[in-house]
């Protein structure tokens, strides 16, 4: 199945056709809570974290979270730019899961796709 790229968000992520309905069918709220929660977890000091990482986890997932964790702390976000947010996370942090910590892995899988 080919995805209809629809355009790039003033916040730098892509938007498909299809998220236009995952935006619609997905409790916005509860995907707040998930992705700040991310946000909290790896961008932490008390955790560290983000210094265990790999050069390449961190380069591939930590400057999506960024970018998310900059538009969550704005608040001023669409359900379609939130959805193509956490779906850049989850996408971009896929690879690296089995390194990361099962918390945060889990947290990442109720993430949508």
């Amino acid at each position: 199945m080919s995805r209809q790229h629809l355009r790039i968000n003033r916040f730098g992520f892509a938007e498909y056709e299809d998220m236009s309905e995952l935006s619609r069918q997905v409790n916005i709220s509860d995907l707040v809570e998930v992705l700040g929660s991310i946000v909290e977890f790896v961008f932490s000091e008390e955790t560290e974290f983000l210094d265990s990482m790999t050069d390449e986890a961190q380069a591939n997932f930590v400057v999506p979270l960024g970018m998310s964790a900059k538009m969550l702390s704005s608040g001023e976000y669409s359900a379609m730019e939130f959805v193509s947010a956490a779906c850049a996370v989850r996408f971009c942090a896929e690879p690296h899961m089995v390194e990361f910590p099962d918390e945060l892995a889990r947290m990442l899988s109720r993430l949508p796709r």
